[in-house]
């Protein structure tokens, strides 16, 4: 049987094969995770005769603009996650509704047509519309909850 022996401090002790292989795959990991994936690396193929940079895995929030990134606006990405969530629940919401609350709902948030403007349309008075609207309000907010 053959020693297996790792270095912890300034100690070499004795371990077992599987506790050596273990140990040293810890090891590699964590030099992947520390230096590996936060440096790029350049990859010559002397068959093909080519020479490749190949990026670090992490990159620098300053390359990544330099690139068109657009992170102008320092919105957290759980907040754009929120949001797309968010925009997805409506779109859910939005084709329960009926298809007479959909079209109040394009014209006073999609064509920004004012109450007026659709009352005069669909020849109502604009407070038949303002309740009209509060009603698909209501059921809006309801599917949120």
């Amino acid at each position: 049987m053959s020693e297996f022996l790792i270095k912890i401090g300034k100690d070499q002790v004795c371990v077992s094969e599987a506790v050596y292989k273990e140990y040293y795959k810890m090891k590699r990991r964590e030099r992947y995770l520390e230096q590996d994936i936060k440096v790029g690396r350049i990859a010559v193929d002397p068959d093909e005769e080519t020479v490749e940079y190949i990026p670090s895995k992490e990159d620098s929030i300053n390359r990544l603009m330099d690139l068109g990134g657009d992170f102008e606006d320092d919105k957290m990405i759980e907040d754009i996650l929120c949001d797309k969530a968010t925009l997805l629940i409506l779109q859910e919401a939005m084709a329960e509704l009926n298809e007479k609350e959909q079209e109040l709902i394009q014209a006073l948030y999609y064509k920004d047509l004012t109450v007026r403007e659709v009352a005069k349309e669909e020849n109502i008075s604009h407070v038949a519309v303002v309740k009209r609207h509060k009603k698909v309000l209501e059921k809006l907010k309801n599917y949120f909850l």
